[in-house]
């Protein structure tokens, strides 16, 4: 024998817990009627608001792996110049200081060879004008009438002359010769400290940029590390190893938003582009925001950016016809996507709806069950475009 409390345990239960029953079946004492209304069919979604466009904050070029020292929180607002990110600048620094020494040293070495190309080249300028008087008192000597001296000594005269003569060719040439070589030298000094110090140069510019700043003012929002882990991945957090171009994190423009959502694999081909949606966040739920399904992924391992990247399903991208400046990245928004509506449309709840081999039927209450040709169903109504009138009892 089953106890009181048990009978009315048994008698609380729906039909279906207490053992097969007719599909068609419906609550006793339920009286339903056929009523002439709007209907909307709404599918429902999740997703989140993210930005149309955004400002990446990336690592410098031209440098190694780079270590994070120091980041800004995620969503923090910021203004124009604050600072991002500041990166592990103690290898730069010994490297800075290296090639400052390596500046020094090039700069010892080109005052060097100036100096000694001024003193070499004076002594050149010395050895020609000497090497100029000595030919030219040859010249006056060598030009006395052959007449007026003996002629062993005019032919020592004109000997003479015309060793002096080689001597101010030879003393030019080696001027000449070592004017092109010295100017090379100090060429090559001067190029070796002109590079030395492009490279300093750059340095320093390096170590300034291991320091990012705010391009324009806005809400900063971290990036996802890159070698995720068995959770997936994570953002982004001091001590964390990053590479050249890497976007450490975004600035949202919240001028242009829309919302990222995510269709289950089950529900693929349910909603497609061009259908109305109506969005409303989730902190504020009075606020209703008209959107438009502008994508529906085909694959879905695709994923979609920002927060659908990582949600198994088909990424839904919903565009704004306009925005608010309570929206904010991250926002988690209901999506109501309409897949149709009627206006004063023959409405019977769908529970009373029996879709049989030759078609659905309704049951009427006291009356037999009658044949119905439906428009459309929505997962609470249907509705009838032939078989009922309006104030029929289902």
């Amino acid at each position: 024998r089953l106890s009181w409390a048990a009978l009315a345990l048994a008698a609380a239960l729906p039909a279906c817990s207490r053992g097969r029953a007719d599909p068609g079946e419906r609550t006793p004492h339920r009286d339903d009627r056929v009523t002439r209304r709007s209907v909307e069919d709404v599918f429902l979604l999740s997703g989140e608001l993210q930005a149309v466009r955004s400002t990446s904050i990336v690592t410098p070029r031209g440098r190694g792996p780079l270590q994070i020292r120091w980041l800004a929180e995620d969503g923090a607002e910021v203004e124009e110049g604050d600072r991002l990110v500041d990166f592990d600048a103690s290898n730069l620094i010994q490297t800075i200081e290296e090639r400052r020494l390596q500046l020094e040293q090039a700069v010892i070495a080109r005052e060097g060879a100036e100096r000694n190309t001024a003193a070499e080249a004076e002594k050149k300028r010395v050895a020609v004008d000497k090497a100029e008087v000595e030919s030219e008192q040859a010249r006056i000597d060598a030009e006395v009438p052959r007449e007026m001296r003996p002629a062993a000594e005019w032919r020592k005269f004109q000997a003479t002359w015309h060793e002096k003569r080689v001597a101010l060719e030879k003393a030019r040439l080696e001027q000449e010769a070592y004017a092109a070589t010295s100017r090379a030298e100090v060429e090559t000094a001067r190029a070796t400290e002109h590079k030395a110090r492009r490279e300093l140069a750059e340095f320093e510019r390096s170590l300034a940029s291991m320091s990012l700043l705010a391009p324009r003012p806005g809400i900063f929002l971290l990036g996802n590390y890159w070698r995720w882990g068995p959770e997936g991945p994570r953002k982004l957090q001091p001590g964390d190893q990053v590479w050249p171009s890497f976007t450490v994190g975004t600035i949202p423009d919240p001028g242009t938003m829309e919302v990222q959502a995510i269709l289950a694999e089950a529900d693929h081909g349910k909603i497609e582009p061009g259908m109305t949606a109506r969005c409303i966040l989730d902190t504020y739920p009075d606020r209703v925001f008209d959107g438009e399904v502008t994508e529906v992924g085909s694959v879905a391992s695709e994923g979609g950016r920002g927060w659908a990247r990582t949600r198994p399903g088909f990424p839904v991208r919903v565009s704004l016809k306009s925005t608010d400046p309570l929206m904010r990245p991250g926002l988690s928004v209901r999506v109501e996507v309409v897949r149709g509506a009627w206006e004063d449309a023959l409405v019977v709840p769908r529970g009373a709806v029996r879709f049989e081999e030759d078609g659905p039927v309704v049951r009427r209450a006291g009356r037999d069950p009658v044949e119905v040709t439906l428009t459309a169903c929505t997962p609470v109504d249907c509705v009838v475009e032939e078989g009922l009138e309006e104030g029929d009892r289902v």
